[in-house]
């Protein structure tokens, strides 16, 4: 009897560099705010279905956006792990404590990306976006990289809250 054969499955094409600027630049920028969190799965597609996202532009010789979406449970987590005091509702303080944890992470993965082919030079101020009746589109061309990780020190009754996503999308510089 002979073995079955296994199938051959076209592969996710996710760019290794980018996978990893993704997955260091959220683990060591979320690091300066005592977090910790775990990788749990990659796409090449830019996700946004949580209703809080922060979109921090990336320009240069490669020019793109890193986007960091979480429910409002998440970011209060988050924010509150950043000031050192517990945050109980969205107001001022917490919507800038977000923003600046999504400069940290695009400013990391910006560092991590130098000397490669997405490397780029400056980033913008954050912007916080409430709200997930939002599509983003992009040109043709862009390189995306979604990552979802989970604050696995948020209780497990909180589940479904537990996960965000870091989207990086940059168009790949043309070679001079």
């Amino acid at each position: 009897m002979s073995q079955p054969q296994a199938k051959q499955h076209a592969s996710l094409e996710i760019d290794p560099i980018l996978l990893d600027a993704v997955i260091t630049g959220a683990k060591e920028g979320l690091k300066m705010a005592g977090v910790n969190p775990a990788p749990v799965g990659a796409s090449r597609f830019f996700s946004t279905s949580r209703p809080i996202s922060v979109m921090v532009g990336l320009v240069g010789r490669t020019n793109g956006t890193c986007a960091v979406s979480l429910t409002e449970k998440a970011m209060l987590h988050v924010a509150s792990k950043l000031m050192g005091e517990p945050c109980s509702q969205m107001n001022a303080e917490s919507i800038d404590a977000i923003g600046e944890i999504g400069n940290m992470i695009a400013g990391r993965v910006k560092e991590l990306l130098v000397g490669t082919e997405f490397e780029m030079q400056n980033i913008s101020v954050p912007s916080v976006i409430i709200g997930q009746s939002y599509g983003v589109h992009y040109a043709r061309g862009m390189h995306t990289i979604s990552v979802d990780f989970e604050l696995e020190e948020m209780p497990i009754t909180d589940l479904r809250e537990r996960f965000f996503t870091v989207s990086l999308s940059l168009l790949r510089r043309v070679a001079s």
